[in-house]
C-alpha cells in the first residue's frame, strides 16, 4: 500500500514537468532580457534546471523507501505535487479574483468594476453608477457620491483622460431620448440625475471639449429640466423635429402616379401649412426648431427651415456647441450662407 501511494503521489508530480518547454523558453527570453545582472539572471538559471531536480526527488525518494524510511520517501516526493497545487491555488485565485471583480465585489465589499483613476471623486461617481445588487447596495454608494461630491470642491472639475469630467461621467449614466424622455433603469435615473445636480450645485461643468458637443450639452440641460415636458405644446414644429415626424408625405395615387417614385432613404423633412409662424419661436427644452434640427443632426431639415426663415435665438448663437453646429451646415452651401445671412441682417 505504501508503494501504491508513493506511485500516486509522484504520478501527480509529474503534472509539474507538462509545461516545462514553455517554461523554458520564458527563462530564456528573461535571462536575455536587457539589464539582468548575474543575481537576477539566477533564478531563472536554477528553474531551467527543474526536471533533473524533480528526477533526483524521485530517485531519492525509492531509495529513502528500500531503506525503510517511509516518511523521507512520501516529503521527497510531495515537494513536485505541492508545487503542482500551488500553481493550481494561483490560478483559482486569479480566476475567482477576476469574476468577483467583474460582478463588483472586492475586499472592501462592492467597488467599480472600471479602471480607477487618480481623482477619487471620479472613481466615487463611477461606482455610483454600478447597478450591481449587494451590500451596501447602489444607494448606498449615491449617497457616498454625493457626500464626496460636498467634501471635495476642488475635484469636481477634474477631468482624466478618457474619461473627461466628472460631470461627463454622471451624464454617461443617464440615457435620454430626443424627445426628452429618460429611459434606462427608471428606478436608477433620479439619483444619477441627483449627482449631475449636486455637481452643477458645486460649480461642475464640461471641459473645453466636452462643451462643444451639441448632443452631450443638451443632455445636461435635460437633466436640469423640471417639470414635464411641453415642447409639443409650447412649439409644434419642434415637437415634430424631435420625434421625427419628417411632414405629410403625398400618397401613392394609382390613377395618377403609374411609377411612383422611389425613396431609398427617409424621407424629404417638408414644412407643413401654417407652421413658418413657428420657426422661430423658442421652447424651454428644445430651443428654436433649427436648433433642435441640429441636436437631431437632420441636415436636410436645417436646410428648409433656414431656406424658410428660421435661426438660432440669440442665446444659442452663443452657445459653444450650436455655433459649430450650424457652421458645419452653413459651409456645405453658399447660398444656406447667404440666406442665414441675410435673415441675421
Amino acid at each position: 500500500m505504501t508503494r501504491t501511494g508513493l506511485i500516486l503521489l509522484q504520478a501527480v508530480g509529474v503534472i509539474s514537468i507538462l509545461p516545462y518547454p514553455f517554461v523554458l523558453l520564458a527563462n530564456v527570453m528573461s535571462i536575455a532580457a536587457p539589464g539582468h545582472t548575474p543575481a537576477t539572471q539566477l533564478p531563472w538559471i536554477l528553474l531551467s534546471f527543474y526536471p533533473l531536480v524533480w528526477i533526483a526527488l524521485y530517485v531519492v525518494s525509492w531509495r529513502a523507501m528500500a531503506r525503510g524510511n517511509v516518511g523521507l520517501a512520501f516529503g521527497l516526493s510531495s515537494i513536485p505535487a505541492f508545487a503542482c497545487l500551488l500553481v493550481i491555488a494561483i490560478f483559482v485565485f486569479s480566476w475567482l479574483a477576476f469574476g468577483l471583480g467583474t460582478a463588483g465585489i472586492g475586499a472592501g465589499g462592492l467597488h467599480s468594476t472600471t479602471t480607477p483613476t487618480n481623482n477619487a471623486l471620479l472613481d466615487s461617481i463611477m461606482l455610483a453608477d454600478q447597478d450591481v445588487q449587494l451590500p451596501p447596495g447602489p444607494a448606498a454608494n449615491v449617497e457616498k457620491a454625493l457626500h464626496d461630491i460636498d467634501a471635495n470642491p476642488t475635484l469636481v472639475n477634474v477631468s482624466v483622460y478618457p474619461r473627461g469630467s466628472p460631470l461627463n461621467v454622471a451624464l454617461g449614466s443617464l440615457i435620454i431620448s430626443l424627445d426628452g424622455t429618460i429611459t434606462g433603469d427608471r428606478s436608477r435615473q433620479p439619483d444619477r440625475i441627483r449627482i449631475v445636480r449636486a455637481l452643477v450645485a458645486h460649480g461642475g461643468h464640461l471641459n473645453k471639449d466636452e462643451a462643444t458637443d451639441l448632443r452631450k450639452t443638451w443632455n445636461l440641460r435635460r437633466a436640469l429640466f423640471d417639470g414635464p415636458v411641453t415642447t409639443a405644446s409650447e412649439n409644434p414644429l419642434v415637437w415634430r423635429i424631435v420625434t421625427h415626424n419628417r411632414g405629410a408625405s403625398k400618397p401613392w395615387d394609382p390613377l395618377k402616379d403609374k411609377f411612383p417614385e422611389r425613396r431609398d432613404g427617409p424621407e424629404p423633412f417638408v414644412l407643413r401649412e401654417g407652421e413658418s409662424a413657428l420657426l422661430n419661436r423658442t421652447t424651454r427644452l428644445h430651443g428654436t426648431p433649427l436648433y433642435a434640427a441640429l441636436l437631431d443632426n437632420a441636415n436636410d431639415a436645417c436646410s428648409v427651415i433656414i431656406k424658410a426663415g428660421g435661426r438660432l435665438s440669440a442665446a444659442e448663437e452663443r452657445d459653444p456647441a450650436a455655433q459649430p453646429a450650424l457652421q458645419i451646415i452653413l459651409e456645405r452651401s453658399a447660398g444656406l450662407r447667404a440666406a442665414y445671412s441675410k435673415e441675421r441682417n
